[in-house]
């Protein structure tokens, strides 16, 4: 990113948002550096809240581009980034709440952690009713909720697994997301913040519901130059495969970005239940109570996991995960 001391004058939030919204012949998407110079504006507090809410609601009307949330990513994650006393395996923004199904993508991060890899979560933005969000449901499984990196740290290093809030890694983000309930409409912080990886795992993953975000997610990895990196339609918009019907997901690492359709493990489609409850994900993570849904799910998830970790077919992957979903006891 370039050095805010060195920007030419032209860098100023006024002529930020003139570029956006000089209407449909004379707009235009910022640059890289001049998208970081808008971040770090709204991160130094630098901004005025009429300045925030135009560049927000003119981004979304016109809609991000993957050079403007690199830009945007870099400058949020410059100061936060830190170098782990030891390897981060994979980092899981876990943003989007599900709303019927539960969330068996936490069961298959317990599953992984189990054996030996290491998982940092990080989620927020729980202001839409009726949703399960994954702080909720690590409390119940017993994931940590750290409230530091530096107590993330400590904490994957005991247990190779652990959630941690934006509020907590980004106060001026979550602010942002939570404008939500203010502005009627989500902003590019909503999309940005699922490539925040201030561990510097080597796997990251981004989860989304609308398909045209898979694209923006995709081309916004390779940008920030996220050699290994799963982006997947998952169920609710988290990353969870839907083991039911066909999932698609794009693979991006440092030989090739390709995509493809994981095929359903599921004869039939399941009966969607009217709300996401976390009583079954306990049954089945303790006695093996379910339909078979949700074993398929987390099962799905951990293997397409352990198949980008490992460089193996996702068959291979899938009998791992098998035979430690056997033995998780």
């Amino acid at each position: 990113m370039t050095d805010p001391n060195t920007l030419p004058e032209q860098y100023t939030l006024p002529a930020m948002i003139r570029a956006l919204g000089r209407g449909k012949s004379g707009s235009r998407d910022l640059s890289f550096d001049e998208a970081a110079f808008v971040m770090g504006a709204i991160l130094n507090a630098t901004i005025t809240p009429a300045q925030l809410g135009a560049f927000l609601m003119l981004m979304r009307v016109k809609e991000e581009t993957a050079e403007e949330l690199a830009g945007m990513v870099t400058a949020c994650v410059e100061p936060l980034t830190v170098t782990p006393a030891y390897p981060v395996d994979v980092n899981w923004p876990a943003y989007a709440g599900k709303k019927k199904q539960p969330s068996w993508y936490l069961l298959a991060a317990r599953l992984l952690a189990q054996n030996g890899i290491s998982i940092f979560i990080h989620g927020g933005g729980e202001h839409t009713q009726g949703r399960q969000y994954a702080i909720d449901v690590c409390r119940v499984l017993g994931i940590a909720v750290v409230s530091s990196l530096s107590e993330a740290q400590v904490e994957l290093q005991r247990s190779n697994i652990c959630y941690m809030a934006l509020a907590d890694i980004s106060p001026e983000l979550s602010a942002i997301i939570d404008m939500k309930a203010e502005l009627g409409l989500r902003s590019p912080a909503n999309t940005l913040v699922r490539h925040i990886n201030p561990l510097q795992a080597g796997l990251t993953l981004q989860g989304m519901f609308h398909p045209a975000y898979m694209v923006l997610h995709h081309q916004t990895a390779i940008r920030l130059g996220q050699n290994n990196n799963l982006v997947l339609k998952g169920d609710g918009g988290e990353f969870e495969v839907r083991p039911d019907s066909l999932t698609a997901v794009a693979i991006h690492d440092c030989v090739k970005s390709d995509q493809h359709k994981i095929e359903p493990v599921l004869a039939r489609r399941a009966l969607r239940p009217d709300k996401a409850q976390l009583e079954p994900l306990l049954a089945l993570w303790d006695r093996n109570e379910g339909d078979g849904y949700g074993q398929a799910a987390a099962l799905q998830t951990a293997a397409l996991i352990v198949s980008a970790l490992r460089g193996v077919s996702l068959a291979g992957a899938q009998a791992t995960v098998e035979q430690w979903w056997a033995q998780r006891h």
